[in-house]
């Protein structure tokens, strides 16, 4: 989809503190080979706040950088992948009533795991350029990866999860990032990988600890590794594929490439080896100290190149969502 006059206002990240991988192999949470192939130097660990604590904090401050009035947004779409700290409540009628404080706003959670975020944006895209009443959008993530049920440094292999709350304000006004194009695509076959062979519980409190490497052998006996890494590939680049061909552009124009925030192994193989480009133009550097954020990867890139402020006017940024399930959704921003 090309938009026309479509902007990022703002952007925020909120994270917790920062625990090292040093520590993690110090306590016995992970194993130093793993360690040592991702690379990854620390990760944040909110101690105290919950999820939608730390989405309220990323709102809040992502807000007040657009100077928007709160009645001015009409829709808050919010991202998660984990537990959100209750059971059977409704998360973003809570951010509604923190960040915004009014009524006239229509507020929904999506469930799209790590893609969530980026599918969350092209919605609110879509909302905006459909209903001229709606003045401006805040998409928000969160998500707290908390022992013992998450054990955020063993429970998949090649990456390590932290913790954190994102906010993106969007509207038809102009502002410092023009959303240019995005595009999306799926692959429900590799549903599994995140399912395994385990079956169906009656309530998550009958769960025990996650553990995603189990459930990827799970699923992995009846597949070829070589079928499961031609479809993720072929997944992602469809997604960027038409993206870039929506914005009239080539990867090799843009001045950023956001990813996941893998490890440095698994986003080589996952995602820069595929796009066929290097580290170097990626957050990868930030990635590793911060960890994967759940659904808010590319929104805390994009807070982050805001706030350093160092892209150029007609520079473009490229974020790519990959999300279990398994979906993509990219999008084309430019630098007014």
């Amino acid at each position: 989809m090309r938009w026309d006059e479509i902007y990022v206002e703002s952007a925020a990240a909120e994270f917790g503190e920062s625990q090292t991988g040093e520590e993690a192999v110090t306590e016995g949470l992970l194993p130093v080979e793993e360690w040592e192939k991702s690379r990854q130097r620390s990760v944040s660990v909110s101690t105290t706040r919950a999820a939608p604590e730390l989405a309220v904090a990323a709102g809040r401050t992502a807000l007040a950088r657009s100077g928007r009035d709160p009645r001015d947004v009409g829709l808050l779409i919010h991202a998660d992948c984990w537990y959100q700290g209750l059971e059977f409540w409704n998360t973003a009628a809570y951010l509604q009533d923190r960040i915004l404080g009014h009524d006239d706003c229509v507020s929904y959670e999506l469930r799209q795991m790590s893609n969530g975020g980026m599918s969350a944006l092209e919605n609110a895209a879509a909302r905006l350029a459909a209903i001229p009443s709606t003045k401006a959008a805040l998409v928000t993530t969160g998500d707290r990866f908390a022992s013992p049920a998450f054990p955020r440094w063993s429970t998949d292999r090649g990456l390590a999860f932290g913790d954190a709350g994102t906010a993106v304000v969007l509207s038809r006004t102009p502002g410092p990032l023009r959303l240019i194009a995005t595009a999306a695509y799926s692959q429900p076959m590799l549903e599994g990988l995140h399912r395994g062979d385990e079956p169906f519980l009656a309530s998550g409190s009958e769960s025990g600890v996650l553990d995603l490497v189990a459930r990827k052998k799970g699923f992995m006996r009846g597949y070829s590794s070589e079928e499961v890494t031609t479809r993720n590939e072929e997944g992602m680049m469809s997604a960027v594929r038409s993206c870039l061909a929506e914005a009239g552009s080539d990867i090799q124009e843009m001045a950023v490439v956001i990813v996941p925030f893998f490890g440095a192994r698994l986003s080589q193989f996952q995602c820069l080896g595929p796009l066929g480009i290097k580290p170097e133009v990626t957050l990868q550097e930030f990635g590793l100290t911060v960890g994967h954020l759940g659904a808010g990867d590319q929104a805390a890139g994009v807070a982050k190149l805001l706030e350093d402020d160092t892209l150029k006017s007609g520079d473009r940024v490229l974020l790519v969502g990959v999300g279990a399930g398994f979906s993509w959704t990219c999008a084309v921003l430019e630098r007014s």
